[in-house]
């Protein structure tokens, strides 16, 4: 193995190892089906009108899901909104409790809602994002790589494939469950399989390749993967956190074996082939690191967006700082970067391991931090305008400014964002007769109640 490709395994490696060691040491609950047939997730303060739940016991009631413990024992969370306060009650069931709640559950969404047994809360995010894919991608691949030269039949072609993008999967998931994770994974599956497809099709046919054969393979596996992604997070039961940490390691992995391979000189001596595979190799490696770390942790979709922006401002450090040793090539930048996304994996994982960042916070980090970048170079540009050769200058700027956008916006949520399990202070427990409301064997009138 050359020495290149020994770095960027030893920093995958470094990137697992560093984050591994608290992987135990986080008490952790998963979310575990309401009903017996193991597809409702959660009840809704529409459903919960609909069957006759909760609402009577509950006024402002917004949600009731169960939790499974690290001991086994079982927890149902029923959250309300009180006063304009949201307020989450915690009531610990027995097995036989959670066992009666569940028949109950099951026999009354049966009887009068059972279009909810099915989770479809990722349906529409699915839909527009496999019809934009459709007229941005399909629509004019499949053209393209069946060779066609009749303008009319092009036309016709491209609109009946973006048409196809939105009624083939609607047809295909009107009864069955897409939540979050689905739709996330196969989102990563349509669209990094764009790059494995060319990257296979280069693996088969080396640097002779390309052209409709490329664009082919591109759009198969884009569709394959797609499929692929949605299967493997409905049978893993995968939440919309774990999806995306295994989306976020996935590109971590595959951009990293694309450093090695310039770094191997690769694609300038002619071995695209090699490229191919290490790149191919990365990615799968990446996925795998991503499925294990989401295995240990209980990420949402906001903690993983956030441990993304970390990776992101850790490959823009080292960037910066190896701009400003004057390096010659640009092989040190690539090494710069593969060791800042180590590093920044390994911070992003240290700063949402007890956090529970909501997506809308994420959002307002993943914002905070371009504004932070923008304003660091709107004042870089101010400060030094009188020098000539001020890139080094403008890009610190505006690194700096991020890290600072980044740093002000993660600490504005992070109260919020803290696990309820590890901030105590906010614990109150009494007896609560609304456990009643379940009327189900098992059910204990204590009340554990979380306010934020």
């Amino acid at each position: 193995m050359r020495p290149a490709l020994r770095h960027a395994a030893g920093a995958m490696l470094l990137a697992l190892l560093a984050i591994a060691p608290a992987s135990t040491a986080r008490a952790q609950e998963t979310q575990v089906p309401i009903d017996r047939a193991g597809r409702i997730e959660r009840i809704d303060a529409r459903l919960a009108a609909r069957v006759g739940l909760f609402t009577g016991r509950y006024p402002g009631f917004q949600e009731a899901r169960l939790f499974r413990a690290a001991d086994s024992s079982l927890v149902l969370e029923i959250t309300t909104i009180q006063k304009g306060q949201l307020t989450r009650e915690r009531l610990p069931l027995s097995a036989a409790g959670a066992d009666s709640l569940r028949a109950r559950v099951t026999m009354l969404v049966g009887a009068l809602a059972p279009s909810a047994a099915v989770n479809q809360e990722g349906r529409v995010w699915l839909l527009v994002s496999s019809t934009l894919l459709g007229v941005s991608f399909y629509g004019w691949a499949l053209p393209v790589a069946t060779d066609m030269t009749d303008g009319q039949v092009i036309a016709g072609t491209y609109l009946l494939t973006a048409g196809g993008s939105f009624f083939l999967p609607f047809a295909a998931t009107g009864t069955q469950p897409v939540s979050y994770g689905m739709t996330n994974l196969a989102l990563y599956g349509m669209t990094r399989g764009i790059v494995h497809g060319v990257l296979i099709h280069d693996l088969a046919t080396g640097p002779e390749g390309g052209g409709r054969g490329a664009t082919g393979a591109a759009m198969g596996a884009s569709i394959v993967e797609g499929v692929a992604g949605y299967a493997w997070a409905r049978k893993a039961n995968l939440s919309s956190g774990a999806a995306t940490t295994i989306a976020n390691l996935g590109d971590f992995g595959l951009l990293n074996a694309l450093g090695a391979s310039n770094l191997a000189d690769y694609y300038d001596t002619g071995r695209q082939r090699d490229g191919s595979a290490v790149m191919l190799l990365g990615s799968a490696a990446g996925m795998f690191g991503g499925a294990q770390l989401a295995a240990h942790r209980a990420y949402s979709y906001g903690d993983a967006t956030v441990m993304r922006d970390a990776i992101l401002l850790g490959v823009f450090a080292g960037l910066m700082v190896t701009d400003w040793s004057v390096p010659e090539g640009h092989k040190p930048f690539i090494q710069a970067a593969m060791v800042g996304s180590v590093v920044g994996l390994a911070a992003g994982d240290f700063l949402v391991r007890d956090t529970e960042f909501t997506n809308g916070q994420s959002v307002m980090v993943t914002l905070g931090t371009l504004a932070g970048a923008a304003v660091g170079l709107g004042f870089g540009n101010i400060t030094t305008s009188h020098i000539d050769d001020n890139g080094r200058y403008l890009m610190t700027a505006s690194m700096v400014g991020s890290a600072l956008g980044f740093a002000a916006t993660y600490r504005s949520f992070l109260r919020e964002a803290k696990r309820a399990q590890t901030d105590r202070s906010s614990w109150r427990l009494e007896l609560s007769p609304a456990a009643l409301a379940v009327n189900a064997p098992g059910v204990y009138p204590l009340r554990i109640e979380y306010r934020y």
